[in-house]
């Protein structure tokens, strides 16, 4: 029996596009997981912002689900949200002690993570 395919999407963009990448993204990785993939989301520079709560409330590009929808698919379907530690800090102004404003179901990670699933052969795609 073939292993699982893991994938790791990377989210480098925040709301700078008004959500376009940030959609695509979500949308890509809710595609991966429905077709059987082990899926991760690595949020990072600018697109650590959408691992606040509710930050993903409002935005929706034309031709596409809003975008609270498909992290709330994401999340059904079994995906991992990850969101780069520093970046908390530097990019959503989160100060030590105060990671309540996180989505819930966001982890902390390194960029070590994403290094060492590539090593282990997961398929890495960055927005």
């Amino acid at each position: 029996m073939a292993s699982q395919q893991q994938v790791v999407v990377v989210l480098t963009t925040g709301r700078q596009d008004r959500g376009a990448r940030a959609t695509l993204a979500f949308g890509w990785a809710c595609t991966a997981l429905a077709a059987g993939a082990s899926v991760s989301l690595f949020l990072t520079i600018d697109g650590a912002i959408w691992a606040l709560r509710n930050a993903a409330q409002g935005i929706r590009i034309e031709g596409y689900e809003p975008l609270h929808n498909y992290l709330e698919q994401f999340l059904a379907l079994d995906g991992e949200l990850l969101v780069c530690a520093p970046c908390t800090k530097y990019y959503c102004g989160l100060r030590d002690g105060e990671d309540g404003a996180l989505h819930p179901a966001a982890k902390l990670a390194g960029l070590m993570t994403v290094v060492a699933r590539a090593s282990q052969g997961a398929q890495v795609v960055t927005f």
